[in-house]
Parts: C-alpha cells; sequence; structure tokens
C-alpha cells in the first residue's frame, strides 16, 4: 500500500464504518484512477508523497456529515442526531439573535431615539467607543440577527458566511487588546468565541439531504423571545442590582435549564420518536452550558466578589446536572433502541479529480 492510498485511508475514517467497510475499497480505486496521469515518473512521486486534493478531503467531510446527520431517510439513528444538532443549532442561533435584537432596542432607547419610552438613569448613559475595534464589537454582533433569518429560509452559506462576520472581529479585538494590555487576561472571551466556532459548524449538518427548517414556527420565535425573555431580562437586570452578578454562561445556564425543564413537563403526551431529537438537543445544550460555565471560573479567581461569583456558579451547574442527567439518560435509552445503520448504504458521491 503506497503512502498516498494511506492517507487517504486515513481520511476516510470519517464516514461510519458500516458504510466503509462496503465502499472503502471501490471509493479507493477511483481515487487512485484519478490521480493516474499516465506519466511513470509522476506517478512514483505521488505514490510517495501524494496528498488527496482538498476539494476531495471537504467531498468527504461533506458526505461524512450527510451520513452521520442525515435527513429523514438517512438510518434511524444518523437521522435523530441530525435532527437533534440542527435543533440544537438553531436554539442557539435564536438565542443570539433575540439577545442582538433587544440589544438593538436598548441602545436607541439609551440613545434617546424611543421618545415615547422613559428618560434612561444618567448611569446608563452609553459611552462613545474608544477605538475602531470597539466599534466592530458592537456592529458585528448585530450580524447574528441576519445569521438566523437566514437560516431558517433555507440559505445555509450564507448564514455561515455572516455568521463569520459576528465571529471574527470579537477575536481580534480580544487578541490585540490583551496582547496591548488594554484588557486583562481572560478565558471568558475565548471560550465564548469557540462556542461561537462550534455553532458555524454545526451549521453544515442544514445540508441539501436535510429536512427544510419549518420557517413559520421559528421565525415567530424570533419576536416571541425577546417579548417573554430579553426585555424581562433587561428590566430585572437594571432593576435588582443582585442579579446583576449574572454574566452570560450563568444567563447560558439558567436558559438551558428552563427549557430541559419545559421539555420534560410536556413530553409526557409526545410519541417517542418526536421527543428523541428534542432531547438530545437539549441534552448537547446542556453539555455546552456545563462546559462554558465550567472554564470561564477561571476568571472570577482574582475578582473582588470571586467567592460570590462561583457560589452562583456552582448553584448554576448543579441546577444544570439535576436536569440534565436524567434527560441525557432518556435520550440516550431512546437512541439505543433505533437500528443503527439501514439495510443497504448508499452509494458514495464524493467528487474525484
Amino acid at each position: 500500500m503506497s503512502r498516498l492510498e494511506e492517507r487517504y485511508r486515513f481520511i476516510l475514517r470519517l464516514l461510519p464504518v458500516a458504510y466503509r467497510q462496503e465502499w472503502e475499497d471501490d471509493m479507493v480505486a477511483a481515487f487512485l484512477d484519478s490521480m493516474d496521469t499516465g506519466d511513470p515518473d509522476a506517478a512514483e512521486y505521488a505514490a510517495d508523497y501524494g496528498r488527496p486534493s482538498l476539494s476531495e478531503v471537504a467531498s468527504i467531510v461533506s458526505l461524512a456529515v450527510r451520513l452521520r446527520l442525515g435527513g429523514a431517510d438517512a438510518p434511524p439513528r444518523s437521522c435523530a442526531w441530525g435532527q437533534a444538532v440542527r435543533l440544537a443549532a438553531l436554539m442557539a442561533m435564536l438565542t443570539n439573535a433575540v439577545m442582538v435584537t433587544a440589544s438593538i432596542a436598548v441602545t436607541l432607547w439609551l440613545s434617546g431615539k424611543i421618545a415615547w419610552l422613559p428618560i434612561p438613569a444618567s448611569e446608563w448613559a452609553l459611552t462613545a467607543p474608544s477605538s475602531i475595534w470597539h466599534t466592530a464589537w458592537n456592529l458585528a454582533g448585530y450580524a447574528w440577527l441576519p445569521a438566523y433569518i437566514a437560516l431558517v429560509l433555507g440559505h445555509r452559506r450564507v448564514a455561515q458566511a455572516v455568521a463569520l462576520l459576528a465571529i471574527v472581529p470579537p477575536a481580534i479585538t480580544t487578541a490585540v487588546e490583551q496582547a496591548a494590555g488594554d484588557a486583562p487576561l481572560s478565558v471568558s472571551p475565548w471560550a465564548m468565541r469557540l462556542i461561537d466556532v462550534f455553532l458555524l459548524l454545526a451549521m453544515a449538518a442544514f445540508h441539501p439531504g436535510a429536512p427544510p427548517v419549518p420557517r413559520r414556527p421559528w421565525l415567530l420565535a424570533l419576536p416571541i423571545g425577546i417579548l417573554l425573555v430579553a426585555v424581562p431580562l433587561f428590566i430585572i437586570q437594571e432593576t435588582k442590582p443582585a442579579l446583576r452578578l449574572l454574566d452570560w454562561p450563568g444567563l447560558y445556564c439558567a436558559a438551558v435549564t428552563a427549557a430541559m425543564v419545559v421539555y420534560l413537563t410536556v413530553r409526557v403526551s409526545r410519541r417517542p420518536s418526536r421527543t428523541l431529537p428534542w432531547s438530545l438537543a437539549l441534552t448537547l445544550l446542556a453539555v455546552t452550558a456545563l462546559a462554558l460555565r465550567t472554564v470561564t471560573l477561571l476568571d472570577y479567581r482574582d475578582q473582588a466578589q470571586g467567592t460570590t461569583l462561583a457560589m452562583i456558579a456552582s448553584v448554576q451547574v448543579t441546577a444544570v446536572l439535576a436536569v440534565g442527567v436524567p434527560l441525557a439518560v432518556l435520550a440516550i435509552r431512546a437512541l439505543r433502541r433505533l437500528p443503527p445503520i439501514p439495510a443497504a448504504a448508499p452509494r458514495p458521491t464524493t467528487s474525484t479529480e
């Protein structure tokens, strides 16, 4: 076996085992044929030093996503995981869209642009951005709103491109400020950016073989979320000083816990086939919330209220675990009852050059 074939077979490990057992040899043969130019010297060099092209790797990754996070015609387990990842991505995107939309409204109010609302207190007055980086930070976050709408409307690539606008400027801003000493070294900004990157990658689950997103409920969820979550949260945070200790990871834990409680309350009347994707999606969000909350605890060490913040964080972690563990057990049991693979695996559809 040549080094080129070894490298190609290594990339094929991204595919499910059952799929590789049926199609791996055919895919390898097709790939090696596509690399044969008829020149013996070039063939010998490629066999030792050649590598699969980026387009070939991308096609295998795309195939792996379609197989592992499939649509309605995929194996039951792949279908369930595909639905779960899409639901989790939609809920995370919805959360971002709700918060940035509320942020726009709050900014207009604090700027005095909404005349029919009471004049904000002087301590709430906005301060002008100190640099172009701060301006980029403020504007970049608003990109989550059009990204969410594009994803719901079925424009996955547009959503991914717009989401990059919400990720890259804050990452550059954080790096510049921490390198220059303008901001203390902290884990939280980077943890948030990492979550955003995972969310960007999760959008790959909205591939052409996936069922379309039900537009009406997810579009209606945006104004409902603003009215029921964002606006009350802002009012409570500003009128109850003690609640200002809740940072974004803490709010994320609270939101995920509330969502899991609501789900466990209403799941009794639903069919298991309909509830499994939701339970898996909420489990994924719970794991994300726990990871984010745990990592960001490192930033509490040097803060004046570090002990109080750590106690609040421990309560948040306990709440997520108390609800998330039973939900995860139910999801895993339901998932194991599903057959893992179909009777016949579909033919490979990767491109070769």
